[in-house]
């Protein structure tokens, strides 16, 4: 249980040099508590989403490979992976997926499994907008969507919600069909 929602607490994002720095927007906090909700609703759902780092002093976010002004050191940013009902990670790029679905402006690849997630904008941050690829230093990643993960399925096929039109004249049906 969070403290500032039902799955993170405030110390996650402490900063991790001992400095006990902790500046952490709600915003943040509550997209990643949806990217947790949107993981649950998969097939493989999810256990926990941990937070590696989380805001940064600016002394720290530079012995670490950032600068002292990123978005870490403003509260806005977070690294995370995500831990799935049997125990493996996520993989990065289907978390990564699911971060822009929920409207997450700053993403970033950091390994196979962690990825940068932050909340930048015009008013908080240099560049509004960011995807990213820290392993090939792709910075002009167009978008994450075609890793977006399946929603749970019933025998194998994906969970779809079927409409129905029905024709009908003067109260006579004249035709039925189901679409998907």
């Amino acid at each position: 249980m969070g403290d500032i929602t039902p799955h993170f607490s405030r110390r996650e994002f402490t900063c991790k040099c001992g400095c006990n720095t902790n500046i952490v927007a709600v915003e943040l906090v509550n997209k990643l508590e949806k990217v947790y909700e949107y993981l649950n609703e998969t097939a493989d759902g999810v256990t926990a989403i941990i937070v590696t780092s989380g805001c940064r002093c600016p002394k720290h976010s530079e012995l670490v490979g950032g600068s002292r002004t990123d978005a870490h050191t403003k509260g806005i940013a977070a690294d995370v992976y995500a831990v799935k009902k049997d125990g493996t990670r996520w993989g990065a790029f289907s978390l990564a997926a699911v971060a822009e679905k929920i409207g997450f402006t700053g993403i970033g690849i950091i390994d196979n499994t962690a990825v940068h997630m932050d909340i930048r904008n015009n008013s908080n941050y240099v560049n509004p907008h960011w995807f990213g690829n820290e392993m090939t230093g792709d910075n002009n990643v167009k978008s994450f969507s075609q890793y977006l993960p399946k929603a749970k399925t019933t025998a194998g096929t994906p969970t779809t919600k079927k409409h129905k039109l029905v024709i009908t004249l003067d109260g006579v049906k004249i035709t039925e069909k189901e679409f998907d």
